[in-house]
This record gives C-alpha cells, sequence and structure tokens, in this order.
C-alpha cells in the first residue's frame, strides 16, 4: 500500500517529535548561519505582502506566515533529526501544501520547495537577500531540471514592520 501525504506528513511530525533531546536548537544553527536577522515582522511599503518569523518551541523551531493578496500560509521550520539541514512546511489557505529545505545561496538564506496543490506541483527556489538590518529583497525562481535557480518570477522588498 502507497502512503498517502497525510501519512507522510504524520511520519514526518513523529520524526521531529522523536529528535533526540540533546538536539541543537535550531536558533543556534541560525546563529552560526548569520540568518537570525530574518525573525520578525516584515510588510512590503504597501502592506500587500506580509511575512513573519517567530521562534517557537525553545527555539527549536520558527513559525512562519505569509499573507500576499489572495492567499495566506502558515509554516513551521525545523532542523531535521541529528543534522543542522534546515527543513520547512507550510499550508496555505487555498490547501497548497510546500514542503522544502533551506541552504545559502550566495552568501544569503536559500528556499528550494515543492508546492502541491490541486492545480499540480511546483518547484520553486526562493532566496531572502538582506539589504539592511531592516530590509530584504525575496526573490522567487522556478527550480531548472536540475534544481537549482531557474526562470525568474517575481521579486519585493520587505520592511521590518512594527
Amino acid at each position: 500500500m502507497k502512503p498517502t501525504s497525510l501519512t507522510r506528513l504524520f511520519l514526518f511530525a513523529g520524526a521531529l517529535a522523536a529528535a533526540p533531546l540533546q538536539a541543537s536548537p535550531l536558533s543556534e544553527v541560525a546563529e552560526q548561519a548569520g540568518v537570525t536577522w530574518l525573525i520578525g515582522n516584515w510588510a512590503t511599503a504597501d502592506g500587500g505582502v506580509k511575512m513573519s518569523f517567530e521562534w517557537r518551541l525553545d527555539k527549536h523551531t520558527i513559525a512562519t506566515k505569509m499573507t500576499l493578496p489572495d492567499r495566506e500560509a502558515e509554516g513551521t521550520i525545523a532542523l531535521k533529526p541529528a543534522t543542522t539541514v534546515a527543513g520547512m512546511i507550510s499550508v496555505d489557505s487555498k490547501g497548497a501544501v510546500s514542503m522544502g529545505q533551506w541552504s545559502e545561496y550566495e552568501g544569503q538564506p536559500l528556499l528550494k520547495s515543492t508546492i502541491k496543490s490541486d492545480q499540480g506541483e511546483m518547484k520553486l527556489a526562493t532566496r531572502y537577500i538582506k539589504q539592511s538590518d531592516n530590509t530584504f529583497q525575496v526573490k522567487v525562481y522556478r527550480q531548472n531540471a536540475s534544481g537549482e535557480l531557474g526562470e525568474f518570477l517575481v521579486e519585493a522588498e520587505l520592511q521590518r514592520a512594527k
């Protein structure tokens, strides 16, 4: 019997919950990578796009929230058990599920994700480019056949929200 998406989700959540008690908090890995600047609330100048990154569970996870004009999404970033690799899962208000992995690209955070919805599957690469302590640029690309940055799709500049 082939596992369903829901089964895989519960297995993923169970694997995270079963991580050793001595696992390093995500905060330590984020600090070493120099990406803690993302923590906080962000918005475009017109307020049409909002993002937030908030520490949770004694800094072992980051809760994410994104608001776009046509949808909202919420997710969690956590370390894969016994590694320093950060994974992400989110669900949006239209039922799409996104799973991905964080890495570094040109010294900045990069999220490679696969989004599955009733429209099909899409593989994206999203760059988070720090401009200053209070501004960053997000650039979204399709992944090409080898999983690298392909066709450029959209960009936005976000400022730290108060």
